[in-house]
């Protein structure tokens, strides 16, 4: 995807929240806001990896924490 996708990219999460948003609307306060933290976390990430596609995903940085405690368990 390229910077031109961004917008593009933008509308659909917008599109998908709106949908999502009439859908919690009898849910808890709680859930919303959690709802809106895990969105905004999910479009951070995406945006930072159209702009800087080298940049390590996810998996990698659960591997980067998790190996010294499996090297401590494999002990």
């Amino acid at each position: 995807m390229t910077s031109k996708g961004i917008p593009l990219f933008m509308a659909g999460c917008l599109v998908i929240t709106l949908y999502q948003w009439f859908r919690l609307k009898g849910t808890p306060r709680n859930e919303k806001i959690t709802y809106i933290a895990i969105l905004a976390l999910c479009w951070i990430l995406a945006i930072s990896l159209v702009v800087n596609p080298t940049l390590p995903g996810p998996s990698q940085m659960v591997d980067s924490l998790f190996r010294p405690i499996g090297k401590l368990i494999d002990k």
